[in-house]
């Protein structure tokens, strides 16, 4: 993909006319003001003989008022065409674009001297100096640097001769990773219905295919799909696509909103990332500040917290953290790109304060302590031994295959073997199926040994009660089975002893409990009020009384609110059940968790708030998520 930089009329749109027959001031107010306020969007056939090859072009506006759209256009370009008037030089926006582009990955790109036709041949070699010493030390340092006239259509031949010898040079962009495009259009087309356009930032997408439109989460589907308006059944990261949306309408869906598979990418409040700040400041950036965000097509409000060495010289590099405002997360990768302007202009230069790569997403807040040098070992890290660290940094909580996606952004099929090769080298440990596998850290497995024979007076669920709440049961289970398999522990029942130790006593119940714990199986997650069991098992009142207290003393009975009781065992399989729905679905509505209970209002709502009391879910408006430790 190819795109424009630079400051506002030095003919940009003009040269992209020049170089492609297409006009991409498409907005009546750009015609009537003659400058670019949104993206523009062409293509470019490069090569001869019959299938020439097509790229993408993208036009950015040049005023500062609308940087906005400038960095939606140069996030994930291949090449940039960093344009410059020969009759003005470099001016504000020239260095703020290049600014933008460096601290967005961009690392190819030409310099093209526009308006050639309007100076001398001395005053354009005066410029070819001064545009050799501002790129000297960037990525466009030994850039070519060709001089034309859009208007006259000198120079453009040599042009299109320097653009298809670095495009060829271009390494192919992959397609890794889940989907997401971030949307740049909307619009309704006669016959089709709502049709959204922008570029695909990471992985593939085909005809049929399942979407949410993130951060709300609306689901939709892909009617038909076109790359450079001819219809195709796929596109992958890279390439600008145009997608008619079924059963979405077009004021359900903005610029900025992202595509993404269902379940497979949760937006973020909480960001770690690599910050650069601009060399062109006044002063250092303090430890917080009020910021812009933008990335992909979105700006944000944040804040940023520097972690580490604060505060951070003008030029210099460090980690902090994105604290994204409430109404807004931002559903980004690790890896990704993003620029934090400010709210007063520098000097020359615009409101750029900086920019970076994110380094992990669904961060924990930062605070006092190690938090740097925590972020500094995530963004050392390599793709298996990051996962590792994901895996290690949720702790008791387990994460799923699905949950550990939505942290990377790595393709399912990516982590699942990652994840073998880490348990085939006895990094992390798995419990469960292949669907509901859950995956535990060395080092915390270890731990959690530990707990479990610190505690072996203890009937086997009141064991695993007393671990952290997070730790699925499933989890758990396998850690038993680990140390039976060591022959650490022997599992006889509900009691666990030490290999070699004394056999616990059995559990003593009277025949009334024994009874009441098979009703409460039975009765499942809908039992009779406390007060009215005694007529359901038709026993004197003192006596079942006396036996519940009993019950739930020893953990057989669990108070999900004073006049419900459930199993405990009952209750542990509906937590597993919760847990599978939330590593495939990423939240759950009223209604989802009406379903999955199985029960009526009266029964659904206690218990979900149970759980919330609990800290196994979060609840965020009318869903409730997974909470993360």
């Amino acid at each position: 993909m190819l795109g424009t930089a630079g400051h506002i009329d030095h003919g940009k749109t003009a040269l992209v006319h020049a170089l492609t027959g297409i006009d991409t001031d498409r907005l009546a107010i750009e015609k009537q003001r003659g400058i670019t306020t949104e993206l523009g969007f062409a293509h470019l056939d490069l090569g001869d003989g019959p299938d020439p090859r097509r790229i993408a072009v993208i036009d950015v506006p040049g005023h500062e008022r609308f940087i906005r759209s400038m960095v939606a256009g140069a996030t994930g370009l291949d090449l940039v065409m960093l344009v410059i008037a020969a009759d003005e030089g470099v001016m504000p926006q020239t260095r703020e674009h290049l600014d933008v582009c460096q601290l967005l990955g961009v690392r190819r790109g030409l310099v093209v001297v526009n308006k050639r036709d309007l100076v001398d041949d001395d005053w354009l070699s005066m410029i070819d100096d001064e545009l050799a010493a501002f790129t000297a030390g960037g990525f466009l340092d030994d850039a070519p640097r060709v001089p034309v006239s859009a208007r006259t259509g000198a120079g453009i031949p040599e042009l299109r001769a320097a653009l298809a010898t670095m495009i060829a040079a271009l390494p192919p962009r992959p397609a890794a990773g889940v989907f997401r495009l971030p949307v740049d259009r909307v619009f309704t087309l006669k016959g089709f219905g709502t049709v959204v356009t922008g570029t695909i930032a990471s992985g593939e997408i085909a005809l049929a295919d399942e979407l949410h439109v993130l951060p709300r989460g609306v689901a939709t589907r892909v009617r038909g799909l076109q790359v450079h308006g001819a219809a195709v059944e796929r596109a992958r990261a890279g390439q600008r696509c145009a997608i008619n949306l079924g059963g979405v309408a077009t004021d359900e869906l903005a610029r900025g909103d992202v595509l993404a598979h269902p379940g497979a990418v949760a937006p973020t409040h909480l960001l770690d990332v690599r910050l650069r700040h601009v060399a062109a400041a006044r002063a250092p950036l303090p430890a917080r500040s009020k910021v812009l965000v933008h990335h992909g097509t979105t700006q944000v409000s944040a804040t940023l917290v520097l972690v580490g060495a604060v505060p951070l010289a003008p030029g210099g590099e460090g980690f902090a953290q994105l604290r994204i405002d409430r109404e807004t997360p931002l559903a980004a990768a690790p890896g990704d790109r993003f620029i934090v302007r400010g709210f007063q202009p520098l000097a020359d230069h615009g409101t750029t304060l900086g920019g970076g790569e994110i380094v992990r997403v669904q961060a924990p807040r930062a605070r006092a302590g190690d938090h740097g040098a925590m972020v500094a070992r995530f963004a050392a890290a390599r793709a298996e031994e990051r996962l590792a660290l994901e895996v290690l940094a949720a702790q008791a909580a387990a994460p799923t295959v699905a949950e550990l996606v939505r942290r990377t952004g790595a393709a399912p099929d990516a982590v699942t073997g990652a994840l073998a090769a880490l348990t085939a080298s006895g990094q992390v440990m798995r419990a469960g199926d292949a669907d509901t596998a859950v995956y535990v850290h060395a080092e915390v497995a270890a731990a959690l040994e530990q707990a479990v024979l610190a505690r072996l007076d203890l009937p086997r669920e009141e064991i695993r009660q007393k671990l952290p709440a997070a730790l699925p049961p499933r989890a758990f289970d396998a850690l038993v089975e680990r140390l039976t398999r060591r022959g650490i522990l022997v599992a006889e029942g509900e009691h666990l002893r030490r290999s070699g130790g004394p056999k616990p006593a059995a559990v003593s119940r009277s025949p009334l409990e024994a009874e009441l714990v098979t009703r409460f199986a039975g009765w499942a997650l809908e039992p009779p009020r406390p007060k009215d069991v005694a007529a359901a098992v038709g026993k004197p009142e003192p006596a079942v009384t006396q036996a519940l207290a009993s019950l739930l003393a020893a953990g057989a009975l669990v108070k999900v609110k004073p006049d419900l009781y459930v199993a405990r065992e009952v209750l542990a399989a509906l937590e597993a059940r919760l847990r599978g729905y939330l590593a495939d679905h990423a939240e759950i509505s009223p209604q989802g968790w009406k379903d999955l209970t199985g029960t009526s209002r009266k029964f659904s709502i206690p218990l979900a708030e149970y759980f919330d009391a609990q800290k196994v879910t979060l609840r965020v408006g009318d869903q409730r998520r997974l909470r993360q430790k």
